[in-house]
């Protein structure tokens, strides 16, 4: 033992204070390099939120439509292309499949043993089947229900669907066609003679009036009817009654997305404040204490928030400050129609952040959505200028890829650094152990000396 402790002991205590100097100063340049680039990474999804908004806004968040019917005779379905307009419909008659039945005793009569029954449905006779008695009741043994599983199994049925319906006393043979309009008819025939079939529902088109024009449909879906705007019918109006159809453009879309784009603009300025400022920054304490209050509202996509360590992380950056500094301008000058944010209730706090009048702008999206609309989807419009703005950072191999790839680089060149600091002082800690454990058998071999001399 040297001074109480083994050889290992006393070199591991020589070992820690020989590297604490270079571990330290690793352990800060890794954090350092870790904690800007955590900023650049929730810099960059902040940036690509914002331009997620700005696709919003420059895509259907101004066409959006919105419509209303006045009963429910019909349902309507409107697409962002649809004008703006009132319609009348009046619902004449609904197009209907045509159906035919035929009784029989029981749905276990037997069937014929001859014949030919032949199916044909619309005008076109290919769309025929023929189904030879002599062949499906060969042993004479097939029924009512046997003919029903021929009709709806058979390889080229036209279209044509059997059923049974049982009456109580008797059962009727059902035949419907699976697609509704006037063409469709069913004609039935017995070695072509016609089989004696009672019409149920008659095959008939859809007949409307939209405004004045009459309108014929082989179906109750009318597709398109208007540019955008298509129709399902769903009863007949009763003579005299029709129903008030509205189509106006949705303000709530073009206003939400107005209000994503605004939240986000204030986001990206509360962060690039919080990493490019120093702590005790009043700004930056300010936008800790709104990021505190809105945390519980965000959603899964949103970017990690700025953490007390990363405050002042890139405040070294001036491109950042170049970006913030644009970004602020692009929204402060005037559209390319003349139209400023503040004429739509959007105006520029002391801070840099925007703020909203609801009141304003809804009432601007309602008196003149098409301005608005130009304002921030025309070329070079507030859109335009921020994507324009934002692009050179968020490109592939643009301004945050190199920072990040760089940042990547210099964390990897650290940890070289720390693991050949590790082989250094692991080779140098057996060294001492060597001169260590050496001393100790030197000194036990003394006292063993000295030992006989008492």
């Amino acid at each position: 033992m040297i001074s109480g402790m083994s050889a290992a002991t006393f070199a591991e205590q020589l070992i820690s204070a020989e590297r604490m100097g270079k571990d330290q100063l690793y352990k800060t340049s890794m954090t350092k390099h870790q904690s800007q680039l955590d900023a650049y990474e929730i810099l960059e999804s902040s940036l690509k939120k914002m331009t997620s908004k700005l696709e919003a806004i420059n895509g259907d968040a101004f066409e959006s439509k919105t419509s209303s019917i006045s009963d429910e005779n019909a349902s309507i379905t409107v697409e962002s292309d649809a004008p703006a307009g009132s319609y009348d419909l009046y619902v004449k008659q609904l197009a209907q499949s045509h159906q035919l039945s035929k009784s029989f005793s029981s749905e276990t009569e037997v069937l014929p043993t001859t014949g030919v029954l032949s199916i044909q449905v619309g005008p076109n006779a290919a769309d025929t089947i023929d189904i030879d008695m002599a062949v499906l009741n060969a042993d004479g043994t097939r029924t009512v229900s046997d003919l029903r599983d021929a009709i709806n199994n058979h390889s080229d049925n036209p279209g044509v669907q059997a059923s049974l319906v049982r009456t109580g006393g008797q059962v009727e043979l059902m035949m419907t066609s699976k697609e509704s309009g006037a063409a469709k008819n069913i004609d039935v025939k017995m070695d072509g003679v016609d089989w004696g079939m009672t019409e149920r529902k008659a095959a008939q088109d859809a007949e409307v009036t939209l405004n004045g024009i009459d309108i014929t449909s082989s179906s109750n879906y009318l597709g398109n009817v208007i540019d955008g705007v298509s129709i399902e019918l769903n009863r007949a109006h009763a003579v005299g009654e029709s129903s008030s159809i509205k189509i106006e453009s949705d303000s709530s879309t073009s206003e939400q997305a107005v209000k994503d784009f605004v939240e986000s603009f204030n986001d990206l300025m509360d962060q690039i404040n919080q990493l490019t400022r120093s702590m005790g920054s009043s700004v930056v304490d300010e936008a800790n204490k709104d990021k505190d209050k809105d945390d519980d509202e965000e959603d899964e996509d949103a970017p990690s928030s700025i953490t007390e360590d990363q405050l002042g992380v890139l405040k070294g950056d001036s491109s950042l400050r170049m970006l913030q500094n644009s970004m602020r301008n692009s929204v402060f000058d005037a559209a390319p129609n003349g139209m400023r944010l503040s004429d739509v209730g959007i105006e520029m706090n002391r801070d840099g952040k925007l703020n909203i009048d609801e009141d304003k702008l809804n009432q601007a999206l309602k008196d003149d959505p098409a301005a608005i609309k130009e304002m921030f989807t025309a070329s070079g419009s507030f859109v335009d200028r921020i994507d324009t703005i934002i692009d050179p950072f968020t490109k592939s191999s643009g301004y945050l890829d190199l920072k990040q790839n760089n940042l990547d680089k210099q964390i990897e060149r650290v940890e070289d650094s720390m693991s050949r600091h590790d082989y250094q002082m692991q080779q140098r800690y057996q060294i001492y152990l060597s001169q260590f454990t050496a001393m100790e058998n030197t000194i036990n071999q003394l006292n063993s000396a000295s030992a006989l001399f008492y």
